[in-house]
């Protein structure tokens, strides 16, 4: 999947746009054409409107984006984000959709992930968000990308507008560099640990490579893309000030990558959702030498338990993370055709 940025309306393939909105444009008819007996019409007159807002109010404004999710040719989610004035790195969202037949597949919260990944680039922010307090899923939606229900009820930042029929959120990012919880150069003392950037990506997909056998356990194999959606990754209710995305580098050399969630699925769990060395490094007791270590480090910074899960039919892992004092938790999940055994090591 990409995350598509459009920052002029000349950019923007419109007709595969509306494709996302074109459910709720058919609801808007009454609204707008009271009168119209014929759907298409009334459709094609909806987003002539569509268009008409775009081109004279918001492309209009500097700094407004909209922001689509592509899964491969396929338009599927899309949104709206506005600058708030006088705020830097302050934005509100608006006009969330998924196209009707690709809901319930996890695109929306994909689209926020790597939404919140690109805007964590350029530094810290936040967005807001309304929702009607009757939006079950959308209020849910909100809740598991890492959203905080911050006002009730809604006030727009843009126009100062209360809404009493929804609920304000926020996901707030204080950025890369600032104090953490978990300084990750702590995390070793004889590799250099730092968290992975876009420039990385080439030697992390080359440290990929030389594992084929953890991806035929589990497919597919790492590409350049699907690493940048794993740095973008979080599970329910985390934000990226959650996450490290680490790696771990023997002079320029990357060795090792760890992702881990501080505070998952507890406050003094870090849960680890991917874990992997070099395969020139492997069968040199570096792997389980650097396991102990980080285990150490993330005791002393006051985590009681790490939690990971490996593949079911895979052997060597199952071996591996049991020999580093990993025991099943009894909970196992299906995810991309395969079997994933959860664990945990306690750290007291």
């Amino acid at each position: 999947m990409e995350l598509l940025r459009f920052d002029r309306l000349e950019d923007l393939d419109f007709p595969r746009l509306m494709e996302i909105y074109r459910e709720g444009n058919l609801r808007t008819i009454p609204y707008f054409f009271p009168d119209e007996t014929d759907p298409e019409r009334g459709l094609r007159g909806v987003e002539e409107k569509f268009y008409e807002y775009y081109q004279t109010d918001f492309y209009a404004a500097p700094g407004r984006r909209s922001y689509v999710l592509a899964d491969g040719d396929r338009w599927v989610s899309a949104l709206r984000l506005f600058p708030v004035p006088g705020q830097k790195g302050a934005w509100h969202a608006e006009a969330l959709a998924t196209a009707a037949d690709c809901r319930r597949r996890g695109y929306a919260k994909r689209l926020f992930e790597l939404l919140f990944r690109a805007l964590g680039a350029e530094g810290p922010f936040v967005v807001t968000d309304s929702v009607n307090r009757d939006n079950a899923a959308s209020l849910a939606l909100h809740e598991a990308a890492g959203f905080q229900l911050t006002q009730d009820p809604a006030c727009c930042p843009l126009n100062g507008k209360t809404n009493p029929k929804a609920f304000g959120f926020s996901y707030r990012f204080e950025g890369w560099e600032a104090p953490s919880r978990l300084p990750a150069e702590s995390l070793s003392t004889r590799y250099l640990v730092r968290r992975l950037e876009e420039t990385d990506v080439p030697a992390l997909l080359a440290l990929c490579a030389s594992n084929p056998q953890f991806y035929r356990h589990c497919p597919p194999p790492a590409t350049a893309q699907s690493l940048r959606e794993n740095m973008a990754a979080l599970p329910p209710r985390k934000t990226l000030n959650d996450k490290y995305y680490l790696g771990f580098f023997d002079g320029t050399q990357l060795v090792a990558v760890l992702d881990l969630i501080a505070g998952f699925p507890g406050p003094e769990i870090a849960f680890w959702g991917f874990f992997m060395l070099d395969a020139a490094i492997q069968g040199q007791g570096r792997g389980t030498a650097l396991v102990s270590e980080l285990c150490a480090a993330l005791r002393e910074q006051g985590f009681r338990a790490v939690r990971l899960g490996w593949v079911k039919t895979n052997p060597q892992a199952q071996h591996f993370w049991k020999k580093n004092g990993f025991r099943e938790t009894g909970v196992s999940y299906e995810t991309g055709g395969y079997t994933v055994v959860v664990a945990q090591r306690e750290l007291t």
